[in-house]
């Protein structure tokens, strides 16, 4: 790896950490130079904003999310199985990934907000969609689908799943800024909304497709609770 490459690695390695544990809008680039006894022109070098380098971070954890969700797919599964594992690693709401959506959700809230969201979603889609397509082809050849365009469809459903997950964090946020715990039951109602779509649009069985659980909302919104009052 070259020099470039190696502090480049090193200031999204410690800004993450530090966006993290600080949270990101406590944290200033000068934050980030001192903990890395860096200048400004190095910094700046590789990020022209520190909302650059947060969207730069995004696409990392996209690229480590997708990995570990490939990981989950074998070969004896059937192919409803293999996309309800893929839809569900590519929603950033639950186990490690929370940790990472409890940095940006106040982010989320802010103007500059929007760039990282977009960022974080066109990553998602990335790395996400070409496998999405490969299990929507399978599925329509053994006819657990029925889907003449599995390219076109598994970009829908990246769009349908990203807009699902953003929408549940546009949800959480304004009953959060309420000071009120978010009804998981309507996040719920959220989620059987998209899932409906996405069954018809691949012609799946009604019910098969699985994005979260009741008690997976009733985990997530209960941590952002107590995180958000901090």
């Amino acid at each position: 790896m070259r020099k470039g490459d190696v502090k480049k690695q090193k200031i999204l390695k410690t800004a993450e950490e530090m966006f993290c544990r600080k949270g990101y809008v406590e944290t200033s680039v000068q934050d980030i130079l001192d903990a890395l006894n860096t200048s400004k022109g190095s910094f700046y070098h590789h990020y022209p904003s520190k909302d650059a380098l947060l969207a730069e971070i995004c696409g990392q954890r996209a690229e480590a999310g997708s990995e570990l969700t490939f990981e989950k797919i074998q070969e004896n599964q059937t192919a409803i199985q293999s996309l309800n594992i893929l839809l569900s690693g590519m929603i950033p709401l639950n186990g490690e990934k929370l940790m990472f959506l409890l940095m940006l959700l106040p982010v989320f809230d802010m103007p500059e907000g929007v760039q990282v969201r977009h960022a974080y979603k066109r990553e998602l889609s990335r790395v996400f969609v070409p496998k999405i397509a490969e299990v929507i082809r399978k599925g329509t050849e053994d006819e657990s689908f029925c889907c003449p365009d599995p390219d076109f469809a598994a970009e829908t459903l990246a769009l349908l799943v990203n807009e699902f997950w953003s929408r549940t964090c546009d949800i959480i946020i304004e009953n959060e800024k309420k000071g009120v715990l978010a009804d998981a039951g309507e996040l719920l109602a959220t989620a059987d909304a998209y899932r409906i779509v996405i069954e018809r649009m691949i012609y799946a069985r009604y019910g098969s497709v699985g994005l979260i659980s009741l008690h997976e909302l009733e985990a997530l919104t209960e941590q952002i609770h107590l995180h958000w009052k901090k």
